[in-house]
């Protein structure tokens, strides 16, 4: 969780440190990666922001748990956020679909952003697309200007008051958000590989393999 977690750090610090680009609404793919979810959690801590979880109908639930969401909506509910809303694309599925559709719907998104790969079968460019141009997170050049800022000491004290307080609510034992899996040998490595190629995996399981 914790390398994960400080490309969500940086991702919620990119967007204070640029005013959220005067976006009010937040919209997140792939809302039940961990990625995702550690970058709403930041969010959430902001005033003056709705954090839009969006995810498959499977998963719904499961964000709604986690409780880091303001709202929760499948990617066929894109209708349910106003068009007019100013609003910044947190994107971490790569979904060149769901980021057409994104970019054609809201007349006032105000960034763009792309992170990951999450939906493998329908990555594709993100050329020629309304609003503005979607733009790769690199968090490297956050890390070195927050760094020049603040300097290497104090940005180490605020990513691990963070990481602390994110860990603490992963890991409570009475509401977990991650529950590790342990799995030993060749055939239950392989049987845990397959799983979760086939998209069949809880998302509230981390899994440990050891051959």
């Amino acid at each position: 969780m914790r390398p994960l977690f400080i490309t969500s750090w940086l991702i919620d610090d990119f967007f204070a440190d640029n005013d959220f680009f005067g976006a009010s609404v937040m919209l997140l793919s792939s809302a039940s990666s961990k990625t995702a979810y550690g970058t709403a959690f930041q969010l959430r801590q902001r005033s003056g922001l709705e954090v839009v979880g969006l995810t498959s109908e499977a998963n719904v639930a499961f964000c709604e748990s986690l409780g880091c969401y303001s709202r929760v909506l499948t990617y066929a509910q894109l209708d349910q956020v106003a068009a007019d809303a100013a609003c910044a694309y947190i994107d971490f599925a790569g979904n060149v679909n769901l980021r057409r559709d994104i970019h054609t719907r809201f007349a006032n998104l105000r960034y763009s952003c792309s992170i990951g790969g999450t939906h493998v079968e329908q990555l594709g460019s993100a050329k020629d697309l309304p609003g503005p141009r979607a733009t790769l997170f690199f968090a490297p050049a956050q890390i070195k200007k927050r760094s020049a800022e603040w300097g290497g000491a104090e940005l180490g004290r605020r990513l691990v008051q963070a990481w602390r307080a994110f860990h603490a609510k992963v890991s409570d034992p009475a509401a977990p958000w991650l529950r590790v899996q342990h799995h030993r040998g060749p055939q239950a490595v392989q049987a845990a590989y397959a799983q979760v190629l086939a998209g069949r995996g809880d998302p509230r399981e981390g899994h440990m393999l050891g051959l």
